[in-house]
């Protein structure tokens, strides 16, 4: 490489790194478990944020302590991203990831079913008959 190369592929690299935005925090929401207190969500919140932020390439970190720590090789593990995924994208799934993995409640995609339609109980008797039949009856 030559000396007057050097700046300008460095310029080229500061350009790209300068289009690259770290997520502030998730783009989703979580809810306690059921069994968690509302200080262990705050904490375990907290941890998952540095997770996420640390698999996107920010100055995050894996979690220290708790179940949020046994489980962070898994939730490391658990999503490859493509090259076309946003950082907050990538983020997001790191959060959702961790918090389940602590026992919180996070968001579901997909499809959602319609309840089916109620029944009426076996010992229903309507109050009129049913109507008669339609059309021309001879």
């Amino acid at each position: 490489m030559t000396p007057r190369s050097v700046p300008l592929v460095t310029a080229a690299m500061l350009l790209v790194a300068a289009c690259t935005v770290m997520p502030s925090g998730p783009s989703v929401v979580a809810l306690p478990g059921s069994n968690k207190t509302l200080a262990q969500f705050v904490e375990d919140d907290h941890n998952c944020r540095q997770f996420a932020l640390g698999q996107v390439g920010g100055v995050g970190s894996h979690p220290a302590s708790g179940a949020a720590a046994a489980n962070s090789s898994a939730v490391s593990t658990g999503y490859s991203g493509g090259s076309g995924d946003s950082a907050q994208h990538l983020y997001d799934v790191a959060y959702i990831q961790c918090m389940y993995a602590s026992g919180h409640r996070v968001p579901v995609y997909g499809p959602t079913l319609a309840a089916p339609p109620a029944t009426p109980p076996a010992d229903y008797k309507p109050t009129s008959p049913p109507p008669g039949p339609q059309g021309n009856t001879r």
